[in-house]
């Protein structure tokens, strides 16, 4: 559930890294990362397993799952995400 707020709220996290007048969703997306953070430690930690140090958002994890995940299915999802969100970003990196 958390997740899907994430989710819903990455667009504003974006937005405000263009950058302009944009800077006004600053505080929004504190909130989504909050929830980030919060659905990293609790959603993805049942179905993923407790966070590798350094791992605090879903995108860090998934950068270490992509590149060290011991199971393909889970390496292969998070190599996809990771895509996905890469063409979503105004400077091609989340």
């Amino acid at each position: 559930m958390i997740t899907f707020l994430v989710l819903f709220g990455y667009p504003i996290v974006i937005q405000f890294k263009r950058g302009g007048l944009w800077w006004l969703l600053a505080i929004p997306g504190v909130f989504v990362w909050l929830l980030d953070v919060l659905a990293n430690y609790t959603e993805w930690a049942l179905v993923f397993g407790w966070p590798k140090k350094g791992d605090h958002t879903i995108t860090n994890r998934l950068k270490t799952m992509a590149s060290f995940d011991r199971f393909e299915s889970r390496r292969l999802f998070a190599k996809g995400v990771l895509t996905a969100l890469d063409a979503c970003e105004p400077d091609g990196k989340h």
